[in-house]
């Protein structure tokens, strides 16, 4: 039986440590059934039964971080380096893209996951956490002094959205990001794997995604990394991985992603205050 008490305190726990600003969900492991082999909760903990999911919100002004600095008389818009032409000003604001939506967020989630499974532990439940998606840092050995090779293109040892589906946070929108009531596809995850019995969140049923009749995200790409699929029956847009990858590492040297796909999307955005 789902210990509905241990679950609690958990959730509270996680409330806590995030200052409420957490999504927290729970789920069986009997829902990760499709889960690639080696990439099931059970391969990271054999006896796993429960999934917790955690959600940080990325604040929705940082999305307009590709428009700082528009007006600055300080810091340039080109210049050259090298004899090479670059931007001082795309440099800076990436710097600020990367630190506040990316590795602040990475880290606090990396810290959660680190408490929450100590708390399952000490509760007398086994548990372990994962990375953040693309969390990796000084602790991935080919970004520092060591000859190896860089993590392999879409990296990922266990899916947090697909975990968060799972745990009832959230759907799939066109864009293939999570959609959650609360953010849209705006927020980071992270995953706690443990042994406890826990009380799993209902799934979320309702869609999210406005579909074809809004597709602001495939419209607002400006790698052209989307297309709407012409199967109605198909909940995600057609996605150009590489076009993606390729058009935002690019993006440091003039060229603005600014994460529209992201930044589009009418769901979860917050109402101005009058």
């Amino acid at each position: 039986m789902p210990d509905s008490e241990l679950t609690k305190k958990i959730k509270t726990h996680i409330s806590k440590i995030t200052h409420g600003a957490a999504l927290v969900g729970i789920a069986p492991v009997d829902r990760f059934q499709g889960a690639p082999k080696g990439h099931h909760p059970g391969d990271f903990l054999a006896n796993a039964r429960s999934v917790v999911v955690v959600a940080l919100p990325i604040v929705s002004g940082l999305m307009r971080w590709h428009e700082y600095l528009d007006k600055s008389d300080i810091i340039k818009d080109t210049d050259t380096y090298n004899d090479k032409p670059w931007s001082p000003r795309t440099v800076i604001r990436k710097h600020i893209e990367r630190r506040c939506c990316y590795e602040v967020i990475n880290d606090e989630l990396q810290a959660v996951s680190m408490y929450g499974a100590i708390f399952l532990e000490q509760a007398g439940y086994s548990s372990t956490y994962l990375p953040t998606t693309y969390g990796q840092t000084l602790s991935w050995p080919g970004n520092y002094q060591w000859n190896f090779p860089k993590p392999p293109q879409g990296f990922a040892p266990f899916s947090h959205r697909h975990a968060a589906v799972a745990a009832g946070l959230g759907v799939f929108g066109l864009n293939n990001l999570l959609l959650t009531p609360q953010y849209g596809p705006r927020q980071r995850l992270v995953s706690i794997i443990t042994e406890a019995p826990l009380k799993p969140n209902p799934l979320l049923k309702k869609s999210l995604c406005l579909g074809a009749k809004c597709a602001l995200c495939v419209k607002k790409c400006p790698a052209h990394a989307l297309a709407v699929p012409s199967n109605t029956e198909t909940v995600y847009a057609k996605t150009d991985i590489d076009a993606c990858r390729n058009y935002y590492k690019d993006s440091v040297l003039g060229t603005q992603c600014g994460r529209e796909c992201m930044t589009a999307c009418p769901v979860g955005r917050r109402k101005k205050k009058s």
